[in-house]
């Protein structure tokens, strides 16, 4: 048992500190005395000096003690605490609170979060000094700050130096996960009034700042695995509402609740029992975002889309290649397309393993995304619709462009690669081409394909003019796709040498987008290279102003040339070669014989024979014609129909449907 520890603190005052001490258990051991001022050691001193009043106890009289105090006490008052240095045991007559001060504090509290503190506050009554406040949260002090931070605002409002600011960063945040009250005290007095910190219940900054520091804890591979299964779960489970809300899960769950009970699905009945008529879903799979910008493959792409739209789909977007950012976001939003991204969506299997069954459609764009995604859509919505869109054949364009640059092994790698599509096509419910001709190939070889031409929407619109002084003709392409790349070689190291010899003065433009540095060496004092032009139609752009007309001198490729059709667009006729024009004339046809060659000799008599203005009017007209009816809204909607599954509609005897 520990022996007592007898004494008293006699004095305790601003200007000192008295008393005695005597530790029975060693009596002729002086007993040293600790000092605390409000929790915190501030002084030392051995209770040995000679009291007379003491006389008669251990050591004749020598054990008491009396200082002066090191430093003044806080003007706001003090708690102060006697302690031996030994044991830690109180002294009687410890504590001891002194009084503060007379003081009149006015200030504010700017913040309190889960963070920090900070405001300021003054002594109007002594304004030259410091004043100290004491942190409180949940009625324990955490800390002590001086207001002593100089603040422009306060200096200029008049408040003396402006040294009067305060602020207080909690050692670690405070816990989101419950209800906290702070609060500020100069001594007992309490400064300003107390903040309540709700629980939150979002994923604030806060919170996330917590749940970081739980997990930087975490120092065993045991803690960090089952902290790693926990966010895989939890995250798992996030995606699988998101995918819910996609596909508009609770509403068809309550529909299909109403029908047990009764009621007709069709819009009319789903009304009546309160839940709107869900939209069937379609998931369209692409390498990225659309943009009109950059090829035509994103303005087929995106017309397909907004026909689906039209005939009652909701329609998602993943990109299987690169990821899309804002800017891809924001403008599939603004076409009413839901963008599916990372973290929810970090990859097209993640989007069908989430969607899964509830999918109507799934819509997979080029060769490989039919190759990779092709069969896990079988796996995961193995009732939707699974349509292959082919964009344009790639080994019929690698065999032309073996047999142009005399290349056997691309021959062979281009033979291997029409086995991938063959088989593409044999797996999928629907194959979309925007080209005849490649239907019919893939018709011979593949003769159980459902193939569907389907054209793209290419609206009819004008240019802004604007007079040449000589000949300007245009070529508008997408530079890292190798025809076009090709093309642009041969269109200034072929064509255009016998050109300015037929037509002195003439000038070559070329526009596009990826312009690698082999396109740049092409630029001479007539030719001149521009980049990306977003709305080659658009009055603010003069790419085509002064253009007389385009060219598409395509040597090797395949499908349907988007520049063709976007130069009838704008009232621009076009000089081709025969590749450029398959799938959209007939080179044998009169009317479009003035405008398509094979060679750059007769290449350049056709663009002599187009820079007539009668000539040029001639094909325009006959190529808006061919717009309006192959390539407009209607015939996108009548070309894509058949593939794409009616939406559900309720029969008369209110008999529920089957899709697919």
């Amino acid at each position: 048992m520990t022996a007592p520890l007898v004494g008293y603190v006699d004095v305790c005052d601003r200007e000192r500190f008295a008393g005695w001490a005597i530790d029975l258990a060693t009596p002729d051991v002086p007993v040293r005395i600790q000092v605390r001022v409000d929790g915190e050691l501030v002084d030392e001193t051995d209770a040995d000096a000679f009291r007379a009043d003491l006389a008669g106890t251990a050591r004749q009289g020598c054990c008491a003690f009396s200082r002066a105090w090191p430093f003044p006490l806080p003007h706001e008052g003090a708690l102060i605490e006697f302690t031996d240095a030994r044991e830690d045991r109180p002294l009687n007559g410890s504590p001891v609170r002194i009084p503060p001060l007379p003081a009149s504090l006015e200030g504010a509290i700017d913040v309190a979060d889960h963070h920090h503190i900070a405001g300021w506050v003054r002594d109007s009554a002594n304004p030259d000094r410091t004043v100290w406040l004491t942190v409180w949260v949940d009625d324990r002090p955490v800390g002590r700050i001086a207001a002593n931070r100089f603040r422009a605002d306060l200096r200029d409002a008049g408040f003396g130096t402006g040294r009067h600011g305060f602020h207080h960063a909690f050692t670690a945040a405070i816990d989101p996960l419950t209800d906290h009250v702070i609060e500020l005290r100069h001594g007992e007095e309490r400064f300003g009034t107390p903040h309540t910190l709700r629980r939150t219940g979002a994923l604030s900054a806060e919170l996330k700042d917590h749940v970081s520091g739980i997990l930087c804890g975490l120092d065993t591979p045991s803690a960090r695995a089952e902290a790693l299964a926990f966010l895989v779960s939890e995250a798992s489970a996030l995606r699988t509402r998101e995918g819910a809300d996609v596909t508009a899960l609770r509403e068809r769950m309550e529909i299909r609740h109403a029908r047990r009970l009764g009621h007709e699905p069709s819009e009319t009945g789903a009304e009546a029992v309160g839940v709107p008529m869900p939209c069937p879903v379609a998931l369209f799979v692409d390498d990225r975002a659309p943009d009109p910008a950059r090829d035509a493959g994103s303005v087929a792409f995106l017309s397909h889309i907004q026909a689906a739209r039209d005939l009652g789909y909701r329609c998602c977007f993943m990109a299987s290649r690169f990821p899309p950012d804002e800017r891809d976001r924001a403008r599939l939003e603004h076409l009413e397309i839901d963008c599916l991204m990372p973290p929810v969506f970090p990859c097209p299997e993640e989007a069908l393993r989430r969607l899964g069954e509830r999918l109507e459609v799934v819509y997979l764009h080029r060769l490989n995304n039919a190759e990779s995604y092709a069969a896990l859509t079988r796996a995961f919505a193995p009732a939707a619709t699974l349509i292959w869109s082919v964009a344009d054949l790639t080994s019929l364009r690698l065999h032309r462009q073996a047999a142009v640059e005399s290349r056997p092994e691309l021959e062979r790698f281009a033979s291997r690669l029409e086995v991938r599509e063959n088989m593409c096509a044999w797996l999928a419910d629907f194959v979309l081409t925007h080209s005849s001709v490649e239907a019919r190939r893939l018709g011979r070889t593949v003769p159980t394909a459902n193939i569907h031409v389907v054209p793209w929407d290419v609206p009819v619109s004008s240019r802004r003019r604007r007079p040449p002084q000589d000949p300007v003709i245009a070529f508008v392409g997408h530079f890292t796709h190798e025809p076009d790349l090709d093309a642009a070689k041969w269109l200034v190291l072929a064509i255009m040498p016998l050109l300015r010899e037929a037509v002195p003065g003439v000038r070559c433009r070329l526009i596009g987008s990826a312009i690698p540095h082999a396109v740049h060496t092409l630029a001479a004092e007539d030719v001149e290279i521009v980049g990306t032009v977003p709305d080659l139609a658009g009055a603010s752009d003069d790419a085509l102003a002064d253009v007389s007309l385009c060219v598409a001198p395509l040597r090797f490729g395949a499908g349907i040339e988007g520049k063709v059709l976007e130069a009838w667009a704008v009232g621009l006729p076009v000089v081709m070669t025969t590749i450029a024009a398959e799938g959209l004339v007939n080179p044998d046809d009169r009317t479009w014989r003035d405008g398509i060659a094979d060679t750059p000799s007769a290449f350049v008599e056709r663009i002599v024979a187009c820079l007539d203005p009668a000539t040029a009017r001639r094909q325009v007209a006959v190529g808006r014609k061919l717009l309006r009816t192959r390539f407009s809204r209607a015939a996108v909607l009548a070309a894509l129909s058949p593939p794409l599954p009616a939406v559900f509609q309720a029969p008369e005897n209110g008999d529920p449907g089957l899709l697919n």
